[in-house]
């Protein structure tokens, strides 16, 4: 996602039902458009670059080797997947 259409989806808060007669702080727009574009190139969101979904596919198969392999929420196993795959 570009910088431009984050801006254009966190802007987008400030014109619901609920919110649209909150004065828009373009500042607070700006830093969730930085949050917003900073996640949301991520392979597990779908819209990753074609090296990011390679390193992915290489790090779900050096886990175990199966690449049905799914990242855990839990903190600890995340952490082991990792280091598996820092150590291969």
């Amino acid at each position: 996602m570009t910088l431009e259409l984050a801006r254009q989806k966190a802007a987008q808060a400030w014109c619901t039902s609920e919110t649209k007669d909150i004065t828009m702080i373009p500042e607070l727009a700006f830093a969730f458009a930085d949050i917003i574009e900073t996640i949301w190139s991520r392979p597990w969101l779908g819209n990753a670059t074609t090296e990011q979904l390679i390193d992915e596919i290489k790090a779900r198969t050096a886990i175990d080797g199966n690449l049905s392999y799914k990242p855990s929420d839990d903190e600890n196993a995340a952490q082991q997947n990792l280091e598996v795959v820092n150590s291969s």
